[in-house]
């Protein structure tokens, strides 16, 4: 569970689904070129071949007094400007945390953990992060 608030209507809970529903809807503009990976930047044969790279999607996500802090793990055609794919992802996230739902932010997070080549999987770790903290203090 990614956040819970009790008001006087009830109970609203947002979890890790509402949070993976939004990565995907943020990744639209790179469908074919970017997909949810694990930390290792490898997954089975079989669900690379099927091209669902999704399938062996990670997440970290963890709420603190500092706020949230979320780690997305991407693979990513050779190619592809990695920065432009985290600024877009990291600005959606936080605008969505921040202005719609009011919560405080930590960092977030996004690692390319492998470039895919017409050869297989290139391993990477390429992190990019904001640390919102500072940007506050």
């Amino acid at each position: 569970m990614l956040h819970q608030e009790v008001n006087d209507f009830g109970v609203i809970t947002i979890d890790n689904t509402f949070l993976n529903q939004l990565i995907r809807d943020s990744l639209k503009p790179f469908e074919g070129k970017v997909w949810r990976a694990n930390y290792k930047g490898k997954g089975q044969d079989f669900l690379i071949k099927l091209g669902n790279y999704d399938a062996l999607s990670e997440l970290t996500v963890n709420e603190s007094e500092k706020g949230v802090f979320i780690r997305i793990y991407l693979l990513a055609k050779f190619g592809v400007s990695l920065g432009s794919v985290a600024d877009s992802l990291i600005d959606n996230i936080s605008d969505v945390l921040k202005n719609d739902l009011g919560l405080k932010i930590d960092n977030i997070e996004v690692v390319f953990t492998g470039l895919i080549m017409k050869k297989g999987i290139a391993k990477r770790q390429i992190v990019y992060q904001y640390n919102y903290n500072e940007e506050e203090n």
